[in-house]
């Protein structure tokens, strides 16, 4: 090969290997630069094929070669020099879908942390000592007030008993002589045939049979008393715990509880409230009648039955600077346990006017919370906002949105701060939270 030709060659690589560098790395970052390359190495393409042909054609050929080679030469350096491809047309506004912030009539509600406590809770315990003989509850099982629980073995008390009669009667037989003894002294004495000393001696004799019979009959009293305490039964009604003895054991006085009755229906909610929340409400002029409480159980679910405020403690608590509020709920279902962790919201009965929006319209970045938001001119932007509580598929916004304002609740991966779109309102203002509510927010 002839070095016009070599040349040429070297000049096609040099040009090939620049355009794969682009391809592959990137290095060529301008468009018109790129294609300017492109064009560059067809040029030389062709230019080397036409040269290589022109040196294949005899000498005397050779002026028609050139005049050839020049002509197609100059209809590609035309070709190259046209300016860049014009740019594809703008493509239209991306769809998204927007819900109105609406006004609505939301009731305004706390949330506290609190714990349930039966209204009453009761240790039984043995007021007799002696060996259990049997129990007549299942552990867990709802009890009556008066059903009998426990029993003691009652013979030791019976014979108690037997002997505090006896000697009742043994008394009683005492105190009918020293009567008689006096009432026959008291005559002679009238007769002045006995003398004054012994009428007191009867007297005294007297009086302290009476003494003696009275002490007897407390005893027989106490006896009896015993004996009814070897039968243990439930001062309340509620459900019974774990039964800390079984049937044999030794108890008594100094015993440990037998075991645990609690009260079911009703329950208290106890709760800590801040005392600077408290002092708000004061100030308002807002008392317990203005509120009702509600209870979130552990498992997300809302308690049916609703309660009242029937206590604020007179004292806060000096750790917290917080005051415990109880409130009454009934219980009839038995859902409610003793020393459970509830969620409480004391909610006003008067609802007031808050601006709301759907769930899915609320965006979270570093800096909080904002909406993206759908102005006159169908331009996004973005307003940061302040939230306040969630009520369903609707979240409070405190500030940052008017009423009115177009929010995007569907298609945000589509929507650029400035860029423009094309809104597209729900249904209505309420179908348009409910299906933003249930729309998947990317």
């Amino acid at each position: 090969m002839r070095p016009i030709a070599a040349h040429s060659l070297g000049s096609v690589f040099h040009v090939w290997r620049l355009a794969i560098a682009d391809r592959q790395f990137g290095w060529v970052r301008s468009r018109q630069l790129r294609d300017k390359h492109h064009t560059k190495l067809m040029f030389l393409l062709v230019s080397l094929c036409l040269r290589i042909a022109v040196e294949r054609v005899p000498r005397r050929s050779r002026q028609f070669g050139n005049g050839t080679l020049v002509l197609l030469a100059s209809c590609l350096i035309a070709a190259c020099d046209q300016g860049p491809p014009k740019n594809p047309p703008a493509p239209p506004p991306a769809s998204v879908v927007v819900a109105p912030v609406s006004l609505e009539d939301l009731s305004s509600e706390r949330s506290f942390t609190g714990r349930i406590e039966a209204t009453d809770k009761v240790q039984i315990r043995a007021r007799v000592q002696g060996f259990l003989k049997s129990r007549l509850f299942e552990e867990g099982a709802k009890v009556e007030a008066g059903e009998l629980l426990y029993e003691i073995e009652p013979e030791p008390f019976e014979l108690a008993v037997q002997q505090a009669e006896a000697n009742v009667a043994s008394a009683a037989a005492a105190e009918t002589f020293a009567q008689q003894t006096f009432e026959r002294t008291e005559e002679l004495v009238r007769r002045n045939t006995s003398s004054r000393a012994s009428l007191d001696e009867a007297q005294s004799a007297l009086a302290q049979a009476q003494a003696t019979l009275k002490a007897r009959k407390a005893e027989l009293q106490t006896a009896q008393l015993n004996l009814s305490y070897t039968k243990i039964t439930a001062p309340i009604s509620g459900r019974a715990g774990r039964s800390e003895y079984s049937v044999g054991n030794l108890v008594g006085p100094e015993s440990d509880p037998l075991v645990l009755l609690v009260s079911q229906d009703p329950v208290y909610a106890n709760f800590p409230v801040p005392q600077w929340l408290l002092v708000q409400v004061r100030k308002a002029g807002q008392g317990p009648e203005s509120v009702y409480v509600e209870l979130r159980l552990a498992d997300g679910s809302e308690y049916e039955h609703t309660g009242s405020v029937v206590f604020t403690d007179v004292q806060a608590t000096t750790g917290t600077d917080s005051v415990l509020v109880r409130a009454k709920f009934p219980n009839p279902e038995g859902l409610l346990v003793d020393q459970q962790l509830v969620n409480v919201q004391v909610i006003r009965k008067k609802p007031e006017k808050k601006l709301v929006i759907s769930q899915s319209a609320l965006l979270l970045d570093q800096q909080g919370a904002y909406a993206l938001v759908v102005d006159d001119a169908n331009k996004v932007q973005i307003k940061r906002i302040t939230v306040g509580v969630q009520r369903g598929p609707l979240i409070v916004v405190e500030s940052g949105l008017e009423a009115g304002d177009r929010v995007i609740v569907s298609g945000h991966q589509k929507a650029r701060p400035g860029a423009e779109v094309a809104p597209q309102m729900a249904d209505s203002a309420s179908g348009g939270l409910a299906k933003a509510a249930g729309a998947t927010s990317p």
